[in-house]
């Protein structure tokens, strides 16, 4: 009996053990990095971005190759620039321009303003300079004003980026020339430019079209902003940064509004060639070309309305329901085309629970959904439960019973349980027959054996019995 219980405790533990196991749940991230259309017209530049500043996200229009590694050139100066207004409280300080300053350039070909050792200039100055001119010699004083020496400046530079969430970007200067270790990318420099322009300061100096310093006229070198190079001004456009090297064509990163819509663009490592048979910096082509396309093709339209039925869910232990709609949160309204079919915008819920257990509150958050046009994600929206549903206790209780002898573990539990019952049962009844045999064969053996020496007792007494007396 006792081995016969402890096999059954040994059987009992084993079960739980599998049937509490763990099991492992497989998930895919998906994670689009496509912006939301494709440019129609011809981009020339091998990596670019068009980001939209009306909407708080900043979602991504269109871009091309937008982590690819890339040579910033002066585009740099945006990050010198921040570094400054981040570290300097008075622009109307004064610094001296150093010799040192100075004979860092000698020879490399810097574009520069022309500054010469023992020049006093206020900061504002140097960063005008800076940002209008893409002086090279400015940015040489401000990064020695700041920290001492350009390297430790460098480091600032390269801080800041980090803190920006800039994994892919490394700053070995402070003024764009051309290092093999010097680059950036087009999503990282967009972190950049949009925490540039939320500073006034930054904002106000890079769109700045001219600035006169020392009696000479300094034109922002963003020739898209300047009527008199008829090739490449767009009226729309603001500022804000180019670059150029060999190595890293011809970059500009410029903003553009129209008709209450405000767009910027990324443009890298766009080439130089005769267009029309003029030789053209297509850097600033690709900009106009990215504002005309958006602001020709793309509107600002509603594709959803608040508490529009997107789905509808099964509710556990509710109340007179059992299901509850999922509405949109709130209108959504997102750029389309202008020739958008309605009928081919896709509502699509995202990690959307299978059910949801009682109570629900009217408004609650469920899940979230993306927009879908065009077989790309244009928008998304939380969708919320559209009523309250109140909670059922004779259902939760009378569900919870269910649902846990429904488990599968459960079950294959209480089946290996009645097994092991019923071998229990046959172990016992078989081992209860068999004492029940041997008893009875005990007990047959006394019978056989007490009639054998009753026998023989009186097969030896038989002559000693006296006959009865005669009358």
């Amino acid at each position: 009996m006792k081995k016969g219980c402890a096999l059954f405790l040994a059987l009992m533990i084993f079960v739980l053990s599998l049937a509490a196991a763990p099991f492992g749940a497989m998930a895919t991230d998906v994670n689009n990095d496509e912006g939301m259309y494709e440019v129609t017209e011809q981009v020339y530049a091998d990596a670019y971005m068009l980001v939209n500043l009306d909407d708080d996200s900043y979602p991504v229009i269109a871009q091309k190759n937008k982590d690819k590694k890339k040579y910033p050139a002066s585009l740099t100066k945006i990050a010198t620039t921040m570094v400054v207004l981040n570290n300097v409280d008075d622009l109307q300080a004064k610094t001296t321009v150093s010799k040192a300053a100075i004979d860092v350039l000698t020879g490399t070909g810097a574009q520069v303003a022309g500054l010469k050792p023992g020049d006093e200039l206020t900061i504002e100055q140097l960063l005008y300079l800076t940002m209008v001119y893409s002086a090279c010699d400015a940015c040489t004083v401000l990064a020695e004003y700041v920290s001492g020496t350009i390297p430790e400046f460098v480091k600032l530079m390269n801080n800041w980026a980090l803190s920006l969430g800039c994994e892919n970007t490394n700053f070995v200067n402070c003024d764009g020339l051309h290092d093999e270790n010097h680059y950036t990318t087009a999503a990282d420099l967009e972190l950049m430019t949009l925490e540039a322009l939320k500073n006034e300061t930054f904002t106000k100096i890079a769109t700045t079209q001219k600035y006169t310093y020392n009696d000479q006229t300094f034109i922002h070198t963003n020739f898209m902003t300047d009527k008199y190079h008829i090739t490449y001004y767009y009226e729309y456009a603001e500022g804000i940064k180019t670059g150029s090297t060999t190595e890293a064509g011809y970059c500009v990163i410029t903003k553009a509004s129209k008709n209450g819509y405000n767009y910027l663009a990324i443009v890298l490592d766009s080439p130089k060639q005769k267009l029309d048979g003029i030789e053209t910096k297509c850097s600033f082509i690709d900009g106009k070309t990215l504002f005309e396309w958006a602001f020709d093709s793309l509107k600002y339209s509603m594709v959803l309305r608040q508490n529009d039925v997107v789905e509808e869910i099964p509710v556990l232990n509710g109340k007179d329901a059992d299901t509850v709609q999922l509405v949109a949160e709130k209108d959504v309204n997102t750029l389309v085309p202008v020739s958008l079919d309605a009928s081919a915008v896709i509502i699509k819920p995202v990690d959307m629970p299978e059910s949801l257990e009682a109570p629900v509150t009217k408004g609650e958050k469920i899940c979230t959904a993306e927009i879908i046009y065009g077989g790309k994600t244009i928008a998304t929206v939380n969708l919320v439960a559209a009523q309250d549903i109140e909670l059922s206790t004779f259902l939760r209780v009378w569900n919870g019973v269910k649902g846990f002898f429904g488990r599968p573990a459960v079950l294959a539990v209480l089946v290996v349980l009645i097994v092991l019952v019923l071998l229990y049962i046959v172990y016992f009844t078989v081992k209860l027959t068999r004492h029940d045999r041997r008893a009875a064969e005990k007990r047959r053996s006394r019978e056989r054996l007490e009639e054998e020496e009753n026998r023989t007792y009186r097969e030896q007494h038989q002559d000693d019995r006296l006959d009865p007396p005669k009358r």
